[in-house]
């Protein structure tokens, strides 16, 4: 059986086990941690990084122009960010007074297809519509993280996800390395069994 045989039934796998277990993967998560005496946010952390490595192999064969980066329009920083809201979200200024600029910096830089600082919901839908991504990652709470994962199931857009540090909706913190990283992830192998 050659490698790239191997590659797509592991992604089909993959999928399949997301679209048939989220709930049981969130109670099974919840019920280790609570053994090991983990703090809800370790549980949140630990559901959401085994739904992205659930869909990490799509994720990973898709190249850097057919993704998009959405990040919450909650990490402005609320007292001097000068940017208006469009139908397509915040428009960052790029002014370096958050953690935005710096983000979408380097995601146009590895060439993502756009990068859109939205209130979440119906936006985001809306923009994945319009720009048709095989790809996305968001930046975003446990809540939103987990629609985004349900609402993407099926439609062959490989979902990554990277959870605030510090959220409440107003001037929130993201880790930038770990979105970085996650934003980086590509295999070039499969890249070229897709082609």
């Amino acid at each position: 059986m050659g490698n790239g045989n191997i590659k797509k039934i592991r992604a089909t796998i993959s999928r399949l086990i997301d679209k048939g277990t989220h709930l049981d993967v969130s109670r099974t998560t919840e019920i280790i941690a609570k053994k090991f005496g983990l703090n809800q946010r370790l549980i949140c952390y630990t559901h959401i990084e085994l739904r992205n490595t659930l869909n990490e192999i799509d994720f990973k064969a898709t190249p850097y122009p057919q993704r998009i980066l959405f990040l919450p329009h909650c990490m402005k920083n609320s007292e001097k960010c000068r940017a208006k809201y469009t139908e397509k979200g915040l428009e960052c200024l790029d002014c370096g007074q958050c953690q935005i600029s710096e983000l979408k910096k380097n995601a146009l830089d590895l060439g993502y297809n756009g990068v859109y600082v939205t209130p979440g919901g119906s936006m985001v839908q809306k923009i994945i519509e319009q720009k048709k991504p095989k790809a996305v990652l968001g930046v975003c709470c446990y809540e939103e993280a987990n629609i985004a994962f349900d609402r993407l199931r099926g439609t062959g857009i490989a979902p990554q996800a990277v959870l605030l540090m510090r959220d409440g909706c107003k001037d929130t913190i993201v880790n930038t390395e770990e979105v970085k990283e996650k934003m980086q992830m590509i295999d070039k192998k499969l890249l070229n069994n897709k082609a």
